[in-house]
């Protein structure tokens, strides 16, 4: 048998190409596959991060007046919208700022857990008046891939709510 004539007989054997053409495509699937994974658990996450942020501002502003009790139980609500989450490296933040009768803001009172407080808040540009108080929710969430760095690296979602007391003035801190 002539060597000219294995050549032609193993280029015309197609037996094997199905299988050698799922090892080329398998790595780009399983890319795919775990690309899907790691955006979809980043959207959810930044959905119930801004859905933390919004509650805990939402359940302040409702208050006369909030305890230690109260921020604990906004506290064990936010780590429940966030769950299944692990809250272990998420920092959450109230803070009352009020506005004298120049409009010049400062910080009435805060708490935080996980994190530390702030010395200064600003507030975006119009957002309150003088005289007027706003309670501001931030909850900064560290996410950390599944599949590692694979395809990128850790990073935060944060998202801020504001909003104002609905029956006083100035929500108190006792």
């Amino acid at each position: 048998m002539a060597p000219g004539n294995h050549i032609a007989r193993f280029l015309g054997d197609c037996r094997a190409v199905a299988a050698s053409e799922f090892a080329l495509i398998l790595p780009v699937l399983v890319l795919v596959l775990f690309g899907t994974v790691e955006i979809g658990n980043a959207v959810l996450l930044d959905k119930k991060v801004t859905a933390a942020a919004q509650t805990a501002a939402d359940l302040v502003a409702q208050q006369k007046v909030v305890t230690d009790d109260d921020l604990d139980n906004i506290w064990l609500a936010i780590d429940n919208i966030i769950a299944p989450f692990d809250t272990a490296n998420t920092t959450y933040r109230i803070i009352s700022v009020v506005a004298d009768e120049d409009g010049a803001t400062s910080i009435d009172w805060q708490q935080s857990r996980g994190g530390l407080n702030f010395q200064n808040y600003v507030l975006p540009n119009g957002l309150v008046g003088a005289n007027e108080s706003v309670i501001v929710s931030q909850i900064t969430y560290s996410y950390v891939p599944v599949f590692g760095d694979l395809l990128f690296s850790a990073f935060d979602i944060t998202d801020v709510a504001y909003l104002r007391p609905r029956t006083v003035d100035n929500v108190e801190l006792q």
